[in-house]
């Protein structure tokens, strides 16, 4: 057989592990829809698993990758493993970097300017690639069979640097400056062996790739605290209206002197067989031992990000949605007729999930109350009054999905791409946005309600300014299959139970692997997002769906990312990303089928202070591996609870360290 095999791949193409302050990890989705259980007794996984360890710390989600044999028609021959009758080892060579002190500052995809730089002082007039005091690099490492133990990835960061001056409308911790008007001088340490992950193999020697544990922390003395500098000078825009590009600079997702330990990079194999022959995923590689050079369609990539606390609920759009939007000829039903349960009814679920994690989506608010998608609201999609409506293709029910798609928002101009009111990619300005065909007034009643990658609306308004994309917009391809549905041009089809990577057939697995890592993600709201950036929607950057371009320097796209992670990971606390970090939590009386909802961002910080849900950026650091799972609450036959059709979930898992009550007498 091993005459047949002419090229191999990794698979997923793109991989998402997520950080936890635990030393203990499960791995990841390999099928889509498919909840991984986290292992361990006793918890509320799918299986029964915990998604903590026995000291209550949060577990970390790796991400496996797995080596698949092609054809010279490109076709998948099987997976490759030490197992393999055709295997005699495997070496895995991963490179990833965190280069977000050294990137340019985030100010909004639309006020993009490449001459602003993050840690402006130091290494200023260089690239970022350049600015190595400011990128944590471990290096490249490597992984092979016969290799017992861990390979743990470390680097250091603000090295040789001992003292700058900071802007004095920064916030310091215990120190606030006479002129704030004036710069401040402060000293740095420099931060060594941050652990941006590690390597493993598991039985079979595929690769586990570990996140780091999460953590962050600022080398300046004065430290500068996590916060956003323009809620506290002049507010709520800061000085010139808000125009001042230094107070914009330093906003919560840019804060100097700090690092966290998440990366990106690439990852890579070389494969030796029994017969002596040598396959990778480089290209030039004579040798188990050869660097070669990267062959982007062959090796995988790999990102790091927070943990996604319900695990059962996905974003309306994923970042699965925006590779298919960037390369519709890779989406798998192009050519098929629309389908309810396999189209339409996933993002109608979504919809309605969205209810027992987000305030505006529960109808608790005055503005969306009756009119939200909870259990007994309007928007209740799942109810078997609508499912009635929406599974009946005759014209009866036309006239009720028309009014559905009505109430569905569109990308802003003509193509129905996000990208397309960006052009060009960074690192050059923005500049289509200003065409008139993107002009409009922003529709709060449309859905979904969620913020899109211009910032907040209310904001917008406050700084006068008229972006596009203000709210979250379905896909093309999510829209074109809801106005199918909503004309009658559709299937009915039957809900699936969706099947474990083992059980689909050998060919479909590597297309499963892809998907899935990236579908329990957000793909919309990029400002500037929670796992990957919005140039995730630049064809650009990517040689093929799920694969990164050649010319990415590992780090570089993830470094676009907040700095450190845990300022915005606070501040996206209301409609942004709630089916990853919840804006609130539910208790649910089984009995009378009620709820009572409550901030999920609760308790008490490290010195027995309340968490603050107006301006916890600070506490968030401490607080954020102790917050509660929102999971669905079972049956006695391993179902699921249900409330009007919709599933019911609730709060597990809390670290009891957030409930000690306050260490300062009142």
């Amino acid at each position: 057989m091993s005459s047949k095999i002419k090229s191999i791949r990794i698979h997923p193409g793109i991989g998402m592990a997520r950080m936890g302050d635990s030393d203990e990890f499960f791995i990841g989705p390999e099928a889509p829809g498919v909840v991984v259980d986290p292992g361990g007794s006793n918890g509320p996984g799918p299986k029964g698993g915990s998604y903590r360890d026995s000291k209550s710390k949060l577990k970390r989600q790796a991400q496996r990758y797995r080596v698949y044999a092609y054809d010279a028609d490109g076709k998948v021959i099987s997976e490759l493993t030490s197992k393999s009758d055709l295997v005699k080892s495997l070496r895995w060579r991963v490179h990833v970097r965190n280069m977000k002190a050294a990137n340019y500052a985030f100010q909004g995809a639309y006020l993009f300017d490449p001459t602003q730089l993050r840690n402006p002082s130091i290494q200023p007039g260089k690239k970022p690639i350049e600015r190595t005091q400011l990128i944590i690099d471990p290096g490249v490492q490597t992984i092979a069979s016969g290799q017992s133990g861990p390979v743990v990835m470390k680097g250091d960061i603000f090295t040789g640097v001992e003292k700058s001056f900071l802007p004095g409308q920064l916030r310091y911790e215990g120190f606030t400056p006479k002129d704030i008007s004036k710069d401040v001088e402060v000293a740095y340490k420099p931060a060594k062996g941050i652990e941006l992950g590690q390597l493993r193999l598991d039985e079979q020697d595929r690769l586990l790739f570990i996140p780091s544990p999460g953590k962050g922390a600022c080398v300046t003395t004065p430290k500068v605290a996590l916060s956003n500098p323009s809620e506290f000078v002049n507010p709520p825009n800061g000085p010139e209206n808000g125009k001042n590009p230094l107070t914009n600079q330093f906003a919560y997702f840019n804060v100097p002197g700090w690092w966290d330990d998440t990366c990106g990079g690439e990852i890579d194999v070389t494969v030796m067989l029994k017969d002596g022959s040598i396959l990778s995923t480089r290209d030039n590689v004579k040798t188990p031992t050869d660097e070669g050079t990267r062959n982007p369609q062959a090796g995988a990539w790999i990102v790091t990000a927070p943990p996604k606390f319900s695990p059962y609920m996905y974003h309306v759009v994923s970042i699965t949605d925006r590779v298919y939007e960037a390369f519709p000829e890779a989406y798998p039903y192009a050519k098929q007729k629309t389908n309810f349960y396999r189209d339409v009814y996933p993002i109608f679920l979504n919809a309605v999930n969205y209810g027992w994690v987000s305030a505006d989506a529960s109808g608790i608010t005055k503005e969306h109350k009756n009119v939200a998608h909870g259990p007994k609201q309007a928007g209740n999609l799942l109810s078997p009054m609508y499912m009635a409506f929406f599974t009946d293709p005759s014209e009866k029910s036309k006239s009720m999905r028309q009014m559905v798609y009505a109430l569905m928002r569109h990308p802003a101009g003509k193509n129905g791409r996000l990208v397309d009111s960006l052009m060009p990619p960074p690192p050059q300005k923005p500049t289509s946005w200003k065409k008139d065909e993107f002009k409009r007034i922003e529709q709060g009643s449309l859905m979904p309600v969620l913020w899109g990658s211009a910032g907040k609306p209310k904001q917008n308004e406050q700084l006068g300014n008229h972006f596009p994309n203000q709210f979250l917009a379905l896909t093309a391809i999510q829209l074109n299959h809801i106005k199918e549905w909503a004309d009658g041009n559709f299937e009915v089809g039957a809900l699936q139970r969706p099947l474990q990577l083992e059980k689909l057939p050998t060919k479909d697995q590597p297309s499963a692997l892809d998907a899935s890592a990236l579908e329990p993600t957000i793909g919309g709201g990029f400002h500037p997002g929670i796992e990957f950036p919005y140039l995730i929607i630049y064809r650009e950057f990517f040689a093929e769906a799920f694969r990164v371009a050649k010319n990415i320097e590992p780090g570089a796209l993830a470094a676009y990312m907040s700095s450190p992670w845990h300022g915005d990971f606070w501040s996206c606390n209301i409609a942004w990303w709630p089916t990853q970090r919840p804006d609130i939590v539910f208790e649910y009386d089984r009995k009378n089928k009620t709820r009572t909802y409550r901030e999920w961002f609760r308790g008490y910080d490290a010195n027995g202070e309340p968490l603050s849900d107006t301006d916890g950026y600070n506490q968030m650091e401490y607080a954020w591996s102790k917050l509660g799972m929102v999971l669905p609450i079972k049956t006695k036959d391993g179902g699921f609870v249900k409330d009007n059709g919709a599933i019911v979930f609730t709060e597990y898992e809390r670290s009891p360290d957030l409930n000690r009550p306050p260490s300062k007498s009142k």
